[in-house]
């Protein structure tokens, strides 16, 4: 295979393994999974990916979302390394647009990643979680890492605050409903600091983001001010 490849005007170099993505063994990181069904229908979620060593990962799957639907019929997905916040935020909120895509031997990728890399599931495992979502089964998957790429000329760096208040925000959303249901006033509340300090530090992607997030919520949830 070649150890250079072009995607968008954008080129990329082949990596050996997970550690030329700054990834570590242990530690969890926030990424875009993207994934197709079958019938070759894109879908992209924002998934934590934990780094089980140099070249396997493990990811934890709710069963009712199409990003677990697609694994588990296909075996197949990439992972890829955003800094964009909305990209984060979109594909969260809804399904990311078509012009957010690209391919890697027809398989969907966010054109614009950092980096990336393709994986395949080698072991699943039923997994009752500690919440309420989907009465909390899914699955913890190992996939095996192959076809690393880097974007040439780009350092991965760690997101900066605002970020992460996206991150964080995006985390609660998607939890709003089941497992913070009991406690929605309180989360509410830290949504507004986290959206505070974004607004104060934040650049206007993140800002963004966080105006996205706040009022699908409060769309969602007439009662929050």
């Amino acid at each position: 295979m070649n150890q250079e490849l072009i995607i968008n005007n954008k080129h990329y170099k082949k990596a050996d393994n997970l550690e030329s993505l700054n990834m570590f063994k242990g530690q969890l990181y926030e990424t875009i999974v993207t994934t197709q069904s079958n019938e070759h229908v894109k879908n992209a979620a924002p998934i934590g990916v934990i780094c089980k060593d140099s070249n396997h990962v493990v990811i934890h799957l709710d069963n009712c979302v199409h990003t677990h639907l697609n694994i588990m019929e296909n075996g197949e997905l990439i992972v890829n390394i955003i800094k964009d916040p909305l990209i984060f935020t979109y594909s969260t909120l809804g399904e990311l647009d078509e012009e957010y895509f690209g391919q890697f031997n027809g398989f969907p990728m966010i054109k614009d990643s950092l980096g990336f890399f393709k994986a395949h599931v080698i072991k699943t495992i039923d997994k009752k979680r500690e919440n309420d979502y989907n009465d909390g089964k899914g699955n913890v998957v190992t996939c095996g890492v192959e076809d690393i790429y880097i974007s040439e000329n780009t350092e991965i760096v760690p997101l900066n605050r605002a970020m992460n208040a996206v991150i964080e925000s995006l985390v609660y959303y998607c939890r709003f409903d089941h497992k913070y249901k009991d406690r929605q006033e309180i989360i509410w509340t830290h949504m507004k600091e986290l959206n505070r300090v974004c607004q104060k530090v934040g650049n206007e992607s993140e800002k963004k983001s966080m105006k996205l997030i706040l009022d699908k919520l409060k769309e969602n949830h007439d009662y929050l001010e």
